[in-house]
């Protein structure tokens, strides 16, 4: 999958998950006059909501690399991570539209049209913080924690404050929160692409056989390289691959290949045991060729 297409399907994925909380969302809204309060109330919708964004941005990384283990571990880790985050974040989007009524905004007007909206937002940006982190810590990667941080933050906070707007202009729409909710996961999904290319180390592509043109973003500190399924990077269908055939790790920035127990690993057409990688090098593994590049 090419690094634009990456970003789009991140952005459907977004799409599906507002599509998917929200009628869970509603049914739990019709549920309101039985909680104590609503403050109880909103950390438990934030919950709900979490569930089904950390659930769908879970899965992401495991459906583009065809892991069928990784799909499960993503969104057993999504479903609890988010819904840690859309309690937390709810709860804090409460706090902040008090201490913004108490204290910042007396009047009813601006409270309405800016404190209510950015107070909410906040909360929003916790959860698309939370959403953003669950590859990352499926994977206990350093680097695609901070990408999902960043990407996470800056889409939960643009997309919260766009769906708590829609929902402001438009409060008659029966479908407000719906499109609110989908502009919110396009959100999420749209800057976690965006960072994660900013924040990689580089792309390796592939050059040959069934897989031709299917890129993988160099976005954590070590990568595995081999047939099997654990591996990060899957060589399925090619030749003399070994199971675990080569690890790419980031040492200070700089990329560096080698092979693993007795796999045979060339660059360039010259067998290494470790290597700095250098743009547009060709490394040869099996019967699979692939091109480093900067992103």
């Amino acid at each position: 999958m090419s690094s634009i297409k990456r970003r789009i399907f991140l952005c459907l994925v977004g799409l599906l998950a507002g599509l998917a909380a929200w009628p869970a969302a509603e049914i739990t809204l019709l549920f309101q006059a039985d909680f104590p309060s609503y403050l109880v109330f909103s950390i438990f919708l934030g919950a709900v909501f979490g569930i089904f964004i950390g659930a769908f941005f879970g899965s992401g990384d495991g459906v583009i690399m065809s892991h069928r283990r990784s799909i499960v571990t993503g969104v057993a880790r999504g479903v609890f991570i988010g819904a840690l985050g859309g309690a937390a974040g709810f709860f804090i989007g409460q706090a902040a539209l008090f201490l913004t009524g108490e204290y910042l905004i007396h009047s009813m007007k601006r409270f309405s049209t800016v404190g209510m909206p950015v107070s909410r937002a906040i909360g929003w940006a916790v959860l698309g913080l939370f959403a953003g982190m669950v590859d990352g810590v499926r994977s206990r990667s350093g680097n695609k924690i901070r990408v999902g941080i960043i990407g996470g933050i800056s889409g939960g906070f643009l997309g919260g404050l766009a769906l708590e707007y829609f929902r402001t202009a438009y409060p008659e729409t029966v479908f407000a929160r719906l499109l609110g909710l989908l502009i919110f996961g396009l959100f999420i999904g749209l800057f976690y692409g965006f960072v994660e290319v900013r924040l990689s180390y580089g792309v390796l592509t592939l050059l040959n056989g069934r897989f031709k043109g299917r890129e993988f973003l160099i976005n954590q500190k070590k990568l595995r390289i081999g047939a099997l399924e654990k591996n990060d990077i899957k060589l399925e269908g090619y030749h003399d691959v070994s199971d675990c055939h080569a690890l790419v790790s980031v040492k200070k920035d700089d990329v560096f290949i080698s092979p693993v127990a007795d796999g045979r690993l060339l660059v360039n057409d010259d067998p290494v045991n470790e290597h700095m990688l250098k743009y547009e090098d060709v490394i040869k593994i099996g019967s699979a060729k692939l091109l480093y590049q900067y992103k």
